[in-house]
């Protein structure tokens, strides 16, 4: 594992820093630790994607043929520790970007690159995930959502559920069934559907957090276009497979841990619990799990820089930072005693309810993404070696 930096690294780092203080107001910094209300930031996330793709780095990673800085992972995981040094806002268009951009970028047609890739990075196109259903969750291959072929064109039929900001998306990337006869992980399509169409329904989700960010999608006799099927119309699994990988690996989330410490243990002095040995221990014990975690993901890192893909190993790092999140909100409700009691909306909420609505996301986090059970079936069977449970 290689901890160190170049000079070459640095000055990227330096380059990273001086841009968010010109364009990163003082005001978007911080909005919120764990937990946020997305529709309140709605404007701003806009906002700061505009300007993160007009400044280029939207696609630092991607080829210099393809208009990117082709920067490699030592420089992206630097980017990401700036962004989350800093506290920047997350952008409007965060799943189409890190999800669906980058799988488009490998198994996407040529039409799909050029058609779709630059309106996900600016923004101009917003992407929400359609994957989950009512009885489909962790059990993804349990989906029901049917595609047809009639005409020239896919219909679909079916619901999707937990789709984070399709009230605000203008499509989706959307899994549906398109062999009922094959075995459950082989007859599904991945398709990029249009949900201003009709057709399609979207209705929010209010959460315990006050807010509707997760959507339920009604499909009825919606149309898809055959060109866009994202791979074969039986790629499907293959291509949730590959999102998954992007979206466990995690390396951003350990900078954001970090800080998120910090700011517990000044929440712990601040509120007088310092002086309680079981809140200082428990305090200690995130720091001492943030730093794993950080390990974790430089580990991560090298492997990334030496030319190697995300794999099982992945679901290593969702499972530990979903669950070390629910341990820290935690203990930050515990040392605020009976003040973590209040609703966050509450004028005398302490940070103006910020660890109350972190404490709330961090339940959902053990879920989303795969399950914390689906992910020690992964790690026990397709990392160890150990054979299927019956």
């Amino acid at each position: 594992m290689d901890l160190s930096y170049t000079a070459e690294e640095e000055a990227f780092r330096t380059e990273v820093k001086t841009w968010l203080d010109a364009n990163l107001p003082q005001e978007w910094r911080n909005r919120g630790v764990g937990g946020y209300r997305e529709e309140e930031d709605e404007s701003v996330q806009r906002d700061w994607q505009t300007r993160l793709y007009e400044g280029g780095w939207l696609t630092l990673s991607w080829p210099k043929e393809q208009g990117g800085r082709g920067a490699n992972p030592v420089q992206q995981s630097i980017y990401m520790e700036e962004m989350a040094k800093a506290g920047s806002p997350p952008i409007i268009g965060r799943l189409g970007v890190t999800l669906l951009a980058p799988l488009l970028s490998v198994y996407g047609s040529d039409f799909q690159k050029q058609e779709y890739l630059p309106k996900i990075l600016s923004g101009e196109l917003v992407f929400a995930q359609g994957f989950s259903e009512p009885d489909a969750g962790s059990d993804l291959a349990g989906l029901k959502a049917r595609a047809v072929l009639k005409d020239g064109q896919w219909v679909l039929n079916g619901q999707k559920t937990w789709s984070s900001g399709a009230h605000y998306s203008d499509r989706s990337f959307l899994l549906a069934r398109t062999d009922m006869e094959a075995p459950p992980h082989k007859g599904i399509g991945m398709f990029l559907i249009d949900l201003r169409q009709p057709g399609v329904e979207v209705r929010p989700i209010i959460q315990m957090t006050g807010s509707g960010e997760f959507c339920e999608i009604f499909l009825t006799d919606a149309t898809v276009a055959e060109g866009d099927v994202v791979g074969s119309p039986t790629d499907g699994w293959k291509m949730a497979m590959a999102t998954f990988g992007f979206e466990r690996g995690g390396l951003a989330n350990a900078y954001r841990f970090e800080s998120a410490v910090r700011a517990l243990a000044d929440l712990t002095r601040r509120q007088g619990a310092g002086a309680d040995d079981s809140a200082r221990q428990r305090v200690a014990q995130a720091a001492i799990e943030a730093h794993v975690f950080r390990a974790t993901g430089l580990r991560n890192l090298t492997r990334a820089q030496q030319g190697q893909v995300p794999g099982p190993e992945a679901s290593l790092t969702k499972l530990y930072w979903s669950e070390m999140d629910k341990r820290l909100q935690e203990t930050a409700i515990a040392v605020e005693g009976m003040y973590g009691a209040l609703d966050p909306e509450s004028p005398w909420a302490v940070e103006q309810g910020r660890w109350q609505y972190g404490w709330m996301w961090s339940q959902a986090e053990t879920i989303y993404a795969g399950s914390s059970e689906i992910q020690r079936n992964i790690i026990a069977e397709r990392v160890l070696g150990m054979p299927r449970g019956r």
